[in-house]
């Protein structure tokens, strides 16, 4: 490489690495959500980390709250942060990871990153912004299992699928989503500067039980018994806060969990951001990856998937209201998909493949708040409508399952299911730890028999050991079924 392009390169570089010379780094979020002590568990493992998410939900954060920790810990020029879609990095190179990584080992480094013993810290945001990122990347780990790579990558599941071929057994995929209910809930503590400590705790121990039964082989009485009196522990301790939580559950259903929203009273600059968020994952995000020949189609088809979330639908369905083929529509919807705007649930066949794929689906946008202002009903008289609240509870109850199932599973996009048969219907099948776990949405102030017979009916049946009803404000087990109100059923998940 020749002195002037290195010299170019090295002064880019500079900028996105004050803490070369300064030896820290300014204005970093100072709210950390569950997944930052995740990733920090990671940093002294060899495997690279990819975070993978939709636009917005704080992969950058991440990683400048990842600089931070490492300063506190590590040298500064051990740590190296590349801007991969930065214009002016790849203007002046068409190998941008590799030239910067040579640049950084010959004037940074001053030494060969092939002999060096200690451990440096190499995070790339927007990756897949660079042609062949996964080759570069490849090449450098080879070297030397000394480098620790963390990645990022915006709204596209084909970072994930390119980085599993040539990095098999080597990388961990951290799916970023926007804040669950419960990083919504430590967050408003945080910026009230008030305790959140406890609502981690609670979290766990929620979480724990509920893992601890499903591990078991054979669950018994007993033990849903036992995972049922940790929902009243934990009532207990919440108890003085019902009302709290619960007024916080109600703007978390009209405004979602994408960080700047939830950081922003203002509904109108909510709308814009939300708006401007799902235009560009379709204008770009979706365009560069994919040959999209009707973008106005792939809009309407956000549209109508935003108004039916949560409904079955099936693409011949979905075409004739469209009035276009059913082919585009199906490939249209897996453009969505990759981009974690929705997620599709497939009717589950107790005793069968899980995987084979039935006509009727059921699909939800990834979160309230930008299904609403899809929707146009970024309201707060949203939650006041029975059709549109029920639609709400329950996207967001399989969004946080959604979630539930990656964390037990570590599958970047598990299969996630439904029940439906012979007229009776279950909103959510888990299917993880080799048993299957309904849950039935039912928030709504009063639960009657006929409201729980399907889900009554399976468990019963020996499909399930047990069940959950999420519902407004009951608290109770009936048998093998846990009643838990939504809002301490978000807590755990």
């Amino acid at each position: 490489m020749d002195i002037e392009k290195s010299r170019e390169i090295l002064r880019i570089l500079r900028v996105f690495n004050p803490w070369w010379e300064a030896g820290k780094i300014e204005n970093v979020e100072p709210f950390k959500r569950l997944d930052f002590y995740a990733i920090k568990k990671r940093l002294d493992d060899t495997e690279i980390v990819t975070l993978v998410g939709a636009r917005q939900v704080g992969k950058t954060t991440m990683m400048e709250q990842i600089v931070e920790h490492l300063l506190a810990v590590e040298g500064p020029k051990k740590i190296f942060f590349i801007r991969a879609d930065n214009a002016g990095l790849n203007a002046v190179s068409k190998s941008p990871i590799e030239d910067s990584l040579q640049v950084y080992q010959e004037y940074v480094l001053k030494e060969e990153i092939s002999s060096i013993k200690y451990r440096i810290f190499v995070l790339i945001d927007e990756v897949q912004k660079v042609e062949n990122w996964t080759q570069s990347v490849k090449s450098w780990y080879d070297i030397n299992k000394k480098i620790k790579f963390i990645i990022s990558g915006s709204s596209s599941a084909k970072i994930i699928m390119d980085s599993t071929k040539p990095f098999v057994g080597r990388a961990i995929n951290q799916i970023l989503v926007p804040f669950k209910f419960v990083e919504a809930a430590r967050y408003d503590k945080f910026a009230a500067g008030k305790e959140h400590q406890y609502i981690n705790s609670i979290k766990k121990t929620l979480k724990d039980s509920l893992v601890e039964v499903l591990k078991k082989k054979d669950i018994s009485e007993a033990d849903i018994a036992g995972l049922y009196s940790k929902f009243q522990d934990a009532y207990k301790q919440l108890a003085l806060e019902e009302s709290y939580f619960r007024a916080l559950l109600t703007n978390y259903i009209i405004k979602g969990g994408y960080p700047r929203i939830v950081k922003e009273p203002d509904f109108k600059k909510c709308i814009e951001s939300l708006t401007t968020n799902y235009r560009d994952v379709i204008n770009s995000d979706i365009k560069q990856t994919h040959s999209i020949r009707k973008p106005q189609l792939m809009e309407a088809i956000l549209v109508y998937l935003a108004r039916n979330t949560s409904w079955m639908l099936s693409m011949e369905t979905i075409a004739r209201d469209l009035e276009e083929n059913s082919a585009i529509i199906k490939e249209y919807i897996g453009f969505l998909r990759d981009t974690f705007i929705i997620s599709v649930s497939e009717n589950f066949r107790h005793g069968k493949s899980k995987l084979v794929k039935k006509k009727i689906k059921k699909f939800y946008i990834n979160d309230a708040g930008l299904r609403n202002v899809i929707n146009n009903s970024f309201v707060e008289s949203v939650v006041q409508d029975g059709n549109e609240l029920g639609k709400l509870v329950e996207t967001i109850v399989f969004n946080h399952c959604l979630r539930l199932k990656f964390n037990l599973t570590s599958k970047a996009r598990p299969d996630m299911f439904y029940w439906r048969e012979n007229g009776d219907e279950i909103d959510i099948i888990l299917d993880c730890m080799e048993h299957v776990l309904p849950i039935e949405v039912k928030y709504r102030n009063r639960i009657d028999k006929p409201d729980v017979k399907a889900i009554r009916k399976f468990v019963e049946n020996g499909r399930a050991p047990f069940g959950f009803v999420v519902t407004v404000d009951k608290l109770e087990k009936d048998g093998k079924l846990i009643y838990v109100p939504l809002w301490l059923f978000l807590l755990m998940v």
